[in-house]
């Protein structure tokens, strides 16, 4: 009976919590909008965003913890194996290149999908120091964060709404990819779409590997990596 009535409480309180941290992600990019315009941050529209998910993935820390729960909740446990570590991060890697490229030739046949806008990268295009400061600064400002917000936590709390059959966890994977590519909205139509593919896989990788959040983590973190040596190799956008 008590566990029945746990279980009831924290699906009560998965879409609350939901709420919560996108609104507080929202907030965060409202003020630092305001902010730039005030003249009160100056850095580059590169870090553009950056506030809104360290302040989301801060808000999901805290409400874990006031439930009454652990980093454990949100997949940062240690690998059964850490041998299978670089097989997964490899795996995850080459099925999210191969969605980049099948997706947008399937959906290409009926419309025309317009190029992410990565304009607001210009800066580190043949810059090295600026692609290599860019690479060292995204695991901490964006695949962290993002994989704290978006798999460990909106999964988590999806999951309790929506059960963790094969049903729940399709609907878990499409909110998350939806949701997760609806906030890249600066990179134009084009990003949503990428990024919404980039979440589908992360998050149906997230399910495979036993909600491991170390092992997301380091795939984000390479594909951003990655995404950084491509921009600098590339001419500037024009």
């Amino acid at each position: 009976m008590q566990q029945e009535i746990a279980s009831g409480s924290l699906r009560r309180t998965a879409l609350p919590d939901i709420v919560i941290v996108i609104a507080v992600s929202a907030a965060a990019f409202i003020a630092e909008l305001w902010a730039r315009e005030a003249g009160f941050i100056t850095l580059g529209d590169d870090t553009r965003g950056v506030f809104a998910v360290l302040a989301g993935a801060m808000a999901a820390l805290a409400l874990v913890f006031v439930r009454g729960g652990s980093l454990r909740e949100l997949g940062f446990v240690r690998p059964e194996r850490w041998w299978t570590v670089p097989i997964w991060v490899i795996g995850i890697l080459v099925a999210y290149v191969a969605a980049q490229v099948l997706v947008p030739m399937l959906v290409g046949r009926f419309m025309e999908l317009p190029e992410p806008d990565l304009s607001r990268y210009d800066a580190i295009r043949g810059n090295l120091s600026a692609a290599i400061a860019m690479a060292l600064i995204l695991p901490l400002t964006a695949s962290i964060p993002e994989e704290i917000i978006y798999r460990g936590f909106l999964m988590n709390r999806l999951t309790r709404i929506f059960g963790a059959g094969l049903g729940g966890a399709a609907l878990t994977v499409l909110v998350q990819a939806v949701l997760f590519g609806v906030v890249h909205f600066q990179w134009g139509i084009g990003g949503i779409i990428v990024t919404t593919i980039m979440g589908a896989v992360w998050g149906t990788a997230f399910l495979l590997c036993g909600r491991n959040l170390w092992i997301m983590i380091i795939a984000h973190s390479t594909a951003h990596v990655a995404l950084v040596a491509q921009l600098y190799a590339s001419p500037a956008s024009g």
